[in-house]
C-alpha cells in the first residue's frame, strides 16, 4: 500500500504495472519538471523471489530513485548480528548496482525486524537503496513505531531539490501575438519528433519527456 500527499498530485504519481506486474513489488512513476522518474518498493519472501524474479526480468528502469522495504536477507553488509556475506545479499547488491543504486544506512544501526518467538534474534531485513548521487544521504528506523508490527518503519527524505517541484502556470491571452507564436512554437517543435518508436514502454516515456520538454521550453 502506498500513501501519495494531495500536494504531490501535480507530479502525476502511477502505479506501472505496464513495466513490473508482480504482487510483491510497487512500481510508482512521477514526473520531475518533464522527466520520468520512478520508486520501488519490494517484498521479498524468505525465498527471495522478487529479487529472483527482478534479476532474472533484467528490467529497463530508467532514473530508479529508490528501491526498499522488506528483502528478508540476512548479511554482514547490513546486519550486525550475522558473520558473513550470503548469495542472497550479492543478489540483491548486484540487482542494485544494476539500477545504478546503493545501500543507504541508517542514522543508527538498530535492528527493523523484532521476533516474538523466544529466542529468535531481532535481525536487519528492511533496506533503502538510492540512486549513486544520493549515497550521502541517511535514514532513520524507528523502532518505537511499529506499534503491532513486527516491523521497524524506515525513514527517509529524498533529496528533490525545492526548485524542481515548483508547479506554475503561464496563461496566453486568447487570439494574441503571444498565443500565435507559442502554437506556431508547439506545431514546429511536434513537426520534428520521431513517433515511430511507440511500440514499447521506454519509447512512448521517451516521446513524453520530450514533448514535455517542449511545452516547458516554449
Amino acid at each position: 500500500m502506498c500513501f501519495i500527499h494531495s500536494r504531490l498530485s501535480r507530479l502525476c504519481f502511477a502505479l506501472r504495472r505496464d513495466i513490473v506486474d508482480y504482487r510483491n513489488i510497487q512500481l510508482l512513476s512521477f514526473f520531475n519538471r518533464g522527466r520520468c522518474q520512478f520508486l520501488m518498493n519490494v517484498y521479498s519472501d524468505d525465498l527471495h523471489t522478487a529479487v529472483d524474479f527482478l534479476s532474472r526480468k533484467a528490467l529497463n528502469i530508467p532514473n530508479l530513485l529508490y528501491m526498499g522495504r522488506d528483502f528478508n536477507i540476512r548479511d554482514v553488509e547490513w546486519n550486525p548480528s550475522v558473520s558473513s556475506h550470503s548469495a542472497a545479499g550479492q543478489s540483491l547488491r548486484d540487482l542494485a548496482d544494476s539500477y545504478s543504486l546503493v545501500h543507504l544506512l541508517p542514522v543508527l544501526s538498530v535492528p527493523t525486524h523484532y521476533s516474538d518467538i523466544s529466542g529468535h534474534v531481532n535481525s536487519v531485513i528492511d533496506l533503502i537503496f538510492l540512486g549513486i548521487n544520493c549515497a550521502q544521504v541517511t535514514h532513520c528506523i524507528e523502532p518505537d513505531l511499529r506499534q503491532p508490527s513486527d516491523h521497524a518503519p524506515l525513514i527517509v527524505n529524498l533529496p528533490i531539490a525545492s526548485e524542481n517541484i515548483q508547479v506554475y502556470r503561464k496563461v496566453l491571452k486568447q487570439d494574441s501575438e503571444e498565443e500565435a507564436a507559442f502554437l506556431l512554437s508547439v506545431s514546429e517543435g511536434l513537426s520534428q519528433f520521431d513517433f515511430s518508436a511507440l511500440n514499447s514502454v521506454t519509447g512512448f516515456d521517451m516521446l513524453f519527456e520530450a514533448i514535455s520538454g517542449l511545452f516547458a521550453d516554449c
